[in-house]
């Protein structure tokens, strides 16, 4: 019988869908970074470990907080290749819906120690080993970031496995918590050098650490230090953007890197003029407050119109601010047959506007109908569409009598608006009563939100429901939207390479050659990116081409 939480496991495992004699797919595996704070840290503690263990048939194995084998040591060569050939390199997703049960997966699901013994593992390519691991947690954030684990073959299964790995876990936590604390000091030193000098508002971030100069702590809330966090995308080398504030105000951010992850923001007006922005009642909830001008411009022209843009980006509400107040006949692109296409024609005769929602759903003869109808009887079009546009055939001949294209962002392409757009909502919610903290704004904006402002609006409704006064954290976030970046959240520029390389990925099935000869890379550059644009290939292996 199977004790408790491996029973669990196997639950959890079974309703993935992975069958027992699978082979873990190395097909996943990506080349692991040595330069995260984990890696530094563990590295002088594997070493030693690996001394205490020459000789011995026992591996150390390292896996980071997304649960990715990141180094392992062998105390004696001849289990090297046994462990290869099930699946366990450098770089290999190590999840429960990869691996099943293990002491690596399951320690990561359940965040405490484990030992899995033979027949408890879930594959039956892992029954004939024994292992053991430990959690390790970030001493300075407190948050989940690796496992630590040991492994034998069953037949050298020991009971000092366990207290031999609670030592090493904790040695690596002290290194990380060193690193952070030297970090501390580098920002430190850096803002103090920076503050002799600046004229205006100064911040700076560090490994949960801000400090502000007091022209900085009069001018931002804490929805801008989320906002401006959010403005570094990864790559070294400073960073020079326009902002908008809480309150409204535009400003000029120069993001300077200082060593160990931190970073210097100083904050000036704009040498320009702002420009003239269209008034709107809530501006933090106009998601598409840049796009206003020409929105209005367009539906004053009479213009045909298709607007494009993910699932839950808003299409609909900008296609029905672009109709404007006339009269306006809605179809729906993907229920929609010629039959009934006659009465909203009528209504859009004479002046009106039709509004056709999906229209890449349209089958190729209601689209031939509406193309032909629409001429014939001089009705305006206004239509959505997917990012992808609309396929190729009458459905792309109808779409073409829009010569007005308007592509709304998506939520992660803006990431510095989203803790403004989160607080907003929430007001909107509940009132003023209750706010997010700065931790939680900065959890928010390192989500990618497939579901765009849909899936943003729905976990704010849900924390709103959760607590009628006081101040919201990453707690009171739904399961699998409390754990934050470890980085900087990503910026624009590093979405727009990540979306490309996601999308050719897709297309490709996941193929990761494929992939780097129609990007025009090689595999190596590819392999890397993939890596620091923190993308899960295996997630995208199944996706239809």
């Amino acid at each position: 019988m199977l004790r408790p939480e491996i029973a669990q496991s196997w639950h959890r495992i079974e309703s993935c869908g992975l069958d027992p004699a699978a082979c873990i797919d190395v097909g996943a595996v990506v080349e692991p970074d040595p330069g995260t704070r984990l890696r530094r840290a563990a590295g002088p503690v594997l070493t030693a470990l690996e001394g205490h263990l020459r000789g011995s048939r026992f591996a150390l194995v390292l896996a980071d907080r997304e649960t990715r084998l990141v180094d392992i040591r062998f105390g004696s060569p001849e289990l090297e290749p046994v462990l290869q050939s099930v699946g366990v390199v450098p770089g290999q997703l190590f999840t429960e819906q990869v691996s099943g049960t293990n002491s690596v997966a399951t320690v990561a699901e359940l965040r405490r120690g484990i030992a899995v013994v033979g027949a408890e593992h879930y594959l039956e390519s892992l029954k004939r080993f024994a292992c053991y691991g430990v959690p390790i947690r970030d001493p300075l954030t407190g948050r989940h970031a690796g496992v630590l684990d040991i492994t034998c073959l069953t037949a050298d299964a020991s009971p000092l496995l366990r207290p031999f790995l609670l030592g090493a876990a904790q040695q690596i936590a002290d290194g990380m918590l060193a690193e952070a604390r030297g970090s501390h000091r580098r920002v430190l030193a850096a803002f103090e050098a920076a503050r002799l000098r600046a004229a205006g508002p100064l911040v700076a971030f560090g490994p949960d650490l801000v400090l502000t100069n007091d022209a900085a702590a009069d001018l931002l809330q804490p929805v801008d230090h989320a906002a401006l966090q959010a403005l570094r995308h990864g790559r070294p080398g400073a960073v020079h953007t326009e902002v908008e504030l809480a309150s409204g105000r535009r400003m000029v951010a120069r993001v300077e890197p200082v060593g160990g992850g931190g970073f210097l923001v100083e904050l000036e007006r704009p040498e320009r003029p702002s420009v003239v922005r269209v008034a709107v009642p809530v501006p933090d909830r106009d998601w598409h407050a840049e796009l206003r001008p020409r929105i209005l411009r367009y539906r004053a022209e009479q213009a045909n119109v298709l607007v494009l843009g993910e699932p839950g980006t808003g299409r609909t509400t900008v296609a029905t601010q672009l109709a404007g107040a006339g009269p306006v006949a809605v179809l729906a692109g993907a229920l929609v047959t010629v039959a009934e296409t006659h009465v909203p024609l009528a209504e859009a005769t004479g002046g009106g506007t039709l509004l056709v929602e999906d229209a890449h759903l349209l089958a190729p003869a209601v689209a031939a109908h509406l193309g032909h109808e629409a001429d014939r009887r001089g009705v305006r079009l206004v239509l959505t569409a997917g990012l992808d546009g609309l396929p190729p055939g009458e459905t792309a001949a109808f779409g073409a009598r829009c010569p007005v294209r308007l592509e709304l962002p998506t939520v992660r392409s803006r990431r510095d608006r989203i803790p403004a757009l989160a607080g907003a909502l929430l007001r909107e919610r509940a009132g003023g009563a209750v706010r997010f903290t700065t931790g939680a704004l900065r959890t928010l904006a390192a989500h990618d939100w497939p579901g765009n402002l849909r899936e943003l609006a729905t976990v704010v409704g849900y924390v709103a429901g959760r607590r009628s006064a006081g101040d919201l954290t990453e707690a009171d976030l739904p399961p699998g939207y409390r754990e934050g970046p470890r980085e900087p959240v990503p910026g624009a520029l590093w979405q727009a390479e990540r979306d490309a390389i996601v999308r050719c990925l897709e297309s490709c099935g996941g193929n990761k050659v494929h992939a780097a000869r129609r990007l025009g890379i090689s595999r190596t550059t590819l392999y890397r990116r993939i890596r620091e644009l923190h993308i899960d290939p295996e997630a995208l292996r199944e996706r239809p081409a």
